[in-house]
């Protein structure tokens, strides 16, 4: 894939990410995204996308100050830890994952909300979490399916 095409791509991504998360408040579409760009080891494209993305989810508001920066790191090493297991381009990895990140959304809204004085509603944070869990793999697939690219051998 073309570096013009990879970051249009990506741009569009983006949009459609922001779009999703109106629709859908307090999920993380972008994380489906960083999933895709693991698994490409598209380290270079990582690098420009995952701060745009924490700008957007700063400017948003749907993570608490700082707490997007502590999201995608642990995004990002569940997955380096999930693929000890599984392979990564399967849909068990991906459902593994997706339910892994679900915990993570929940124990992360959990610690984080003392620290910012927020009373939190766990019935409400736990159904956004499962929502959260149920939404990756939905876009990981339609992401995967847009991109149909062999994973780079020297990126």
């Amino acid at each position: 894939m073309s570096s013009l095409v990879n970051v249009g791509f990506w741009l569009l991504f983006t949009v459609v990410g922001v779009i999703v998360e109106m629709l859908i408040p307090r999920i993380d579409a972008f994380v489906a995204g960083i999933l895709v760009l693991l698994q490409e080891r598209r380290y270079a494209s990582l690098l420009w996308v995952l701060p745009l993305f924490v700008a957007i989810q700063e400017g948003l508001g749907t993570r608490m100050f700082g707490g997007s920066i502590v999201w995608y790191a642990v995004v990002i090493l569940l997955f380096f830890v999930g693929e000890r297991f599984f392979t990564t381009d399967t849909v068990p990895f991906v459902l593994a994952i997706s339910a892994a990140y679900g915990c993570a959304f929940y124990g992360l809204h959990i610690l984080m909300a003392p620290l910012q004085e927020l009373a939190i509603d766990t019935g409400k944070l736990m159904d956004v979490a499962i929502l959260q869990a149920v939404v990756i793999p939905v876009v990981w697939r339609i992401c995967r399916y847009a991109r149909r690219t062999e994973t780079p051998k020297d990126e």
